[in-house]
C-alpha cells in the first residue's frame, strides 16, 4: 500500500484497471482447475474402486464358501447323532467315527491351504483327536486360555456365525501368524452338543490383492472382529506407516459382506498431481500469456485516459504565487471531465486571489485594533495597588482581612495570563475564594482542604474548580443558619481503590440537602437547563474544559443523597 502511494495516477489506474481484470481470470481457472481436478480424481478412484471390488468379492466368496463347510460339516446327521447319543463309546465305535469324520474334513479341506477344520465337544469324556477335542480346548491361543472367547461363543446365538481374528504367538510377520476363525454351535433340541472351528489364514485373504496400485498407495484391512487393523497390500505391508486416513490420502472403503470388517485402500495425492503435470504447465504457461497482454493493453488504455490531466497538471506545476498571479492560464476548450476541471480550477483561482486581497486587509485592521489594545490595557500592579491603598485606608479588621484575600486571589487568578497553574495554586485560590463568600452571604460556614503529599505541584487548567466550589456555596449550604460545611480533598487514584499513579482524584463536599435522583441523571447526561442544581453553565464549561483538554477517560462525577449532601469528583492527569 505505500507504495501504491507513489506511483503516478496513471500507473495506479493501469495497477486497479490490471487487477480488477485478473481477478476474475484468476477466480474462472481456480474453477476450472478445481473442475479438472476433481474429474482426475473421480477417475482415479473410480478405476481403483473396480480392482479393489473385484478383491473384495474374491475374500467374500472365501469366507462364503468357509461359511457353507461350517454349516454342511453341523448339518451331519451322523456327527449329530454320535455327538447327541454317545452310543457308539467303545473303542472300535470311536475309530469308526474318526474315520468317518476323517473323510468327512477331507472332502471338505479339498480346496483349502493351511486351513484347519476341528468340533470341539462340550461332553467331558471326549478323547482328543485329529477333527475332535474337547471344549475347554478351544481358543487357547488367547492370553486367558481361551475362557472368555467360549463364554461369549455360547452365549452367541446358535443359528449365527461367531467370528474371530486372532493373530498367535511365534516367528515371523504378524500377517503370517495371522487367522481368520469361524465359530458355529452344533446344537440338538436338548442344548449345545459341540462348536466347529474353521480357521482361515489371514495369507489367503493377502493372496485375492494381487493386484496393480498406484505408486505408494496401500490396503488395509480393518477388523471389526478385533486384531485392530492389518496391512494387505501396499508400500506399507513391509512395516511403513500406512497413514491410514490422513489428510494427503484418498481412501476407498469397502465393506466385507460377512461384516467382519472393512478393505480400505489409501491412495496419495500426488498421483493427480503428477497426472496433471501437462496441465500444470499449458495452464501456467496461458496465464503469464495473458497476462503480458493485459499487461500491455491498461497502460495504453490509462494513458490515454490521463493524458490531459498531464497536460492539466504540467500548466498547474508552478509556485502558488505565480499561479495567482498568471491573468492569462489557458485550459482545453473541449466539453470533457478534465477540461471542466480546468475551468473550474481557473475561476478558483481568481477567487482565491480575491480573498488573499480580503484578508491581508483583515491583517491590517486587526494589527491596528492590537496596537490600540495594548495601548489601553490596565496593568494589574494597578489594581494591586488600588486593593492595598483600600487596606491601609480601613480601621476595620474583616475589611483588610477581605481586601487581603482579594488580592491573594487575583495574583494567581491573572497570573500573566497563563492558563496552566499548579493544584496548590488552584487550592490556594479556592481558600481565598472561600473566606470571600463567607464575608459576602454573611455565612459562617466551615471548609477543609486537604492534599496528598507529592501531588502540588501537579499542573491543571486554572479556575477548574471554582465552579463546583461555588455551586457547594450557593446550592449546598446557603440558607443554612449554621452547621454547613465544604471539604475538598486532592488524593491520587480513587479512595478505597488501588492507588493510581498517573490520576489525580479531587473531591469537592458539601453537607447540603443533596440532589434528586431524576435531576442527577439529567445532570448527568447534560440534560438540565441552566437554573438547576450543578447543572448551570459553570458546571458544564468545566466538564466541557475537562473533555477538551484531557480527553477521555477523564471527567466529573457527582454523588449526592437526598438530605445527605453532593460529592463531586473531577479526575484529571497527572500529567497536563
Amino acid at each position: 500500500m505505500f507504495l501504491f502511494g507513489k506511483l503516478k495516477y496513471r500507473h495506479k489506474i493501469a495497477s486497479i484497471i490490471f487487477i480488477f481484470s485478473l481477478i476474475p481470470m484468476l477466480v474462472l481457472g481456480s474453477v476450472l482447475f478445481f473442475n479438472v481436478w476433481n474429474e482426475k480424481v473421480d477417475d482415479i478412484l473410480e478405476k481403483n474402486e473396480a480392482l479393489l471390488a473385484g478383491s473384495v468379492a474374491g475374500v467374500d466368496n472365501l469366507l462364503t464358501s468357509n461359511v457353507d463347510k461350517l454349516l454342511f460339516i453341523n448339518s451331519n446327521f451322523y456327527i449329530n447323532n454320535y455327538l447327541d447319543t454317545k452310543t457308539d463309546q467303545n473303542l472300535v465305535g470311536i475309530m469308526s467315527f474318526n474315520d468317518y469324520l476323517q473323510s468327512v474334513v477331507g472332502a471338505v479341506k479339498a480346496d483349502m491351504k493351511n486351513d484347519s477344520v476341528i468340533i470341539y465337544s462340550i461332553s467331558e469324556h471326549t478323547l482328543n483327536g485329529d477333527y475332535l477335542r474337547r471344549f475347554d480346548a478351544l481358543g487357547n491361543f488367547e492370553p486367558d486360555g481361551g475362557a472368555q472367547l467360549r463364554e461369549d461363543i455360547l452365549a452367541s446365538d446358535s443359528g449365527s456365525i461367531f467370528w474371530k481374528l486372532a493373530t498367535l504367538k511365534g516367528q515371523g510377520p504378524p500377517e503370517d501368524r495371522t487367522y481368520i476363525y469361524l465359530y458355529k454351535i452344533l446344537a440338538s433340541f436338548r442344548g449345545p452338543l459341540a462348536v466347529t472351528e474353521i480357521r482361515v489364514p489371514f495369507s489367503t485373504v493377502r493372496r485375492s490383492f494381487d493386484i496393480e496400485l498406484p505408486p505408494n498407495s496401500s490396503i488395509v484391512f480393518e477388523s471389526s472382529i478385533g486384531g485392530g487393523q492389518f496391512p494387505i497390500a501396499g508400500w506399507n505391508v513391509d512395516g511403513a506407516d500406512a497413514a491410514a486416513g490422513s489428510h494427503d490420502r484418498y481412501g476407498i472403503r469397502l465393506d466385507l459382506k460377512s461384516e467382519i470388517g472393512t478393505v480400505a485402500m489409501y491412495i496419495p495425492r500426488s498421483i493427480v498431481i503428477r497426472e496433471l503435470d501437462s496441465y500444470w504447465i499449458g495452464a501456467v504457461a496461458m496465464l503469464v500469456g495473458v497476462m503480458l497482454i493485459l499487461f500491455l493493453m491498461v497502460e495504453v488504455v490509462s494513458f490515454y485516459l490521463t493524458r490531459k490531466l498531464e497536460v492539466l497538471f504540467r500548466r498547474m506545476n508552478t509556485t502558488v504565487e505565480n499561479l495567482l498571479q498568471n491573468d492569462h492560464l489557458q485550459f482545453s476548450t473541449t466539453d470533457d471531465e478534465f477540461s471542466r476541471m480546468g475551468n473550474v480550477l481557473h475561476e478558483l483561482i481568481v477567487r482565491v486571489r480575491d480573498y488573499y486581497k480580503r484578508i491581508n486587509d483583515y491583517e491590517t485592521e486587526r494589527t491596528v485594533l492590537e496596537t490600540q489594545l495594548l495601548q489601553e490595557r490596565i496593568n494589574p500592579h494597578f489594581l494591586y495597588n488600588t486593593l492595598s491603598t483600600m487596606k491601609w485606608l480601613s480601621s476595620d479588621e474583616r475589611i483588610r482581612g477581605v481586601i487581603d484575600s482579594m488580592v491573594r486571589y487575583y495574583r494567581i487568578a491573572l497570573n500573566k495570563g497563563s492558563s496552566i497553574i499548579t493544584i496548590d495554586q488552584e487550592l490556594t485560590m479556592m481558600h481565598e475564594y472561600l473566606e470571600l463568600q463567607k464575608f459576602a452571604y454573611g455565612n459562617d460556614f466551615a471548609f477543609e482542604i486537604s492534599i496528598e503529599e507529592g501531588l502540588g505541584g501537579t499542573p491543571m487548567l486554572k479556575h477548574l474548580l471554582q465552579p463546583v466550589v461555588e455551586n457547594a456555596v450557593l446550592h449546598g449550604i446557603n440558607g443554612r443558619e449554621s452547621g454547613g460545611s465544604i471539604v475538598i480533598r486532592v488524593v491520587r487514584g480513587a479512595q478505597g481503590e488501588s492507588a493510581s499513579d498517573d490520576e489525580v482524584w479531587i473531591h469537592i463536599s458539601d453537607n447540603g440537602e443533596g440532589i434528586q435522583p431524576e435531576k442527577l441523571d439529567a445532570i448527568m447526561r447534560g440534560e438540565t437547563d441552566t437554573d438547576s442544581l450543578y447543572g448551570g453553565y459553570g458546571m458544564m464549561n468545566t466538564r466541557k474544559r475537562i473533555e477538551v483538554y484531557y480527553g477521555k477517560p477523564y471527567g466529573i462525577e457527582i454523588e449526592s443523597v437526598p438530605g445527605g449532601g453532593t460529592t463531586v469528583t473531577l479526575r484529571i492527569p497527572t500529567a497536563a
